[in-house]
């Protein structure tokens, strides 16, 4: 049976490499373009055609992906501030549409972006069509259950968190004591746990959610060793993960370590409301 090439426009980390991977084990040829200074080397050698840009440059993206026959393109990846501010190069395109924008909020630049690629006949896909078993399902993840003052701080940075996130300005909330003690802004997920945790003398609840108006073709958030282990560093008793649209890495190896240092991991569509007295 023979597959059509799937695109992977590829940012930085490690979950480029973890989906080429598995789009090649699925059997599928891939076109893959690459972020300068961003992508892992070793998604190259996964890809049937490789192309490495400056970031910005849309328009020799998108003909890379029509001259190789892909059609359907997954955007998987973050681009450090770095980057953004010292090696962006747009070209004619990407100052077009910028110049369109109110503002360059994360999830403006990307749904313009995703716009004009599916303009001119290219067909954006989500991480979790193409590999489902990154996705992660609502309910308690780990062995260990969190208590229920935990899982009431739960709830409270879980609701707290979406609201960070509708303003597009984090998406990962610390409270203890139904106090919130941190809120994620540009020092990204696992400084924000380190901030909040330092702050108290207990174990500290931890959200990380979707933003309530996520594409989830564009930029999906990603947890995976790196926060687990900035968690367990920090001696986090709960976590509370988005189950719409949340990417997991290596999640039985997160999940093992976890309940190991008694760190309770849940997965929600909604924050239950916590009983009257909790």
């Amino acid at each position: 049976m023979s597959h059509s090439p799937l695109g992977l426009i590829a940012g930085n980390l490690n979950l480029p490499l973890v989906v080429a991977q598995k789009i090649r084990d699925q059997g599928s040829p891939l076109v893959v373009v690459g972020l300068k200074g961003e992508t892992d080397p070793k998604v190259a050698t996964l890809a049937d055609a490789y192309l490495e840009l400056p970031l910005g440059q849309l328009q020799p993206l998108a003909d890379f992906f029509l001259q190789n026959g892909a059609q359907k393109v997954c955007l998987i990846g973050g681009v450090s501030r770095d980057n953004v501010i010292s090696a962006y190069q747009p070209d004619a395109v990407a100052l077009e549409l910028m110049a369109t924008l109110d503002n360059f909020h994360t999830d403006a630049i990307l749904r313009a972006v995703g716009g004009w690629l599916e303009a001119i006949g290219l067909s954006l896909v989500a991480v979790t069509d193409l590999v489902p078993d990154l996705a992660i399902k609502p309910g308690q993840l780990t062995k260990t259950s969190p208590s229920p003052s935990l899982l009431a701080d739960l709830s409270l940075a879980y609701q707290v968190a979406k609201e960070l996130g509708r303003l597009d300005v984090g998406q990962t909330v610390v409270v203890s004591d139904k106090i919130v003690v941190a809120l994620e802004g540009a020092d990204g997920t696992d400084e924000t746990i380190r901030r909040g945790a330092s702050l108290c003398r207990k174990p500290v609840a931890v959200a990380k959610v979707v933003k309530p108006t996520q594409d989830p073709r564009l930029d999906p958030p990603v947890v995976g060793p790196a926060t687990f282990e900035t968690l367990i560093a920090a001696r986090a008793g709960a976590l509370a993960l988005d189950a719409q649209g949340l990417i997991f890495l290596e999640r039985d190896l997160c999940l093992a370590q976890a309940d190991d240092h008694n760190l309770a991991v849940v997965a929600w569509l909604n924050a239950p409301q916590p009983k009257c007295g909790s």
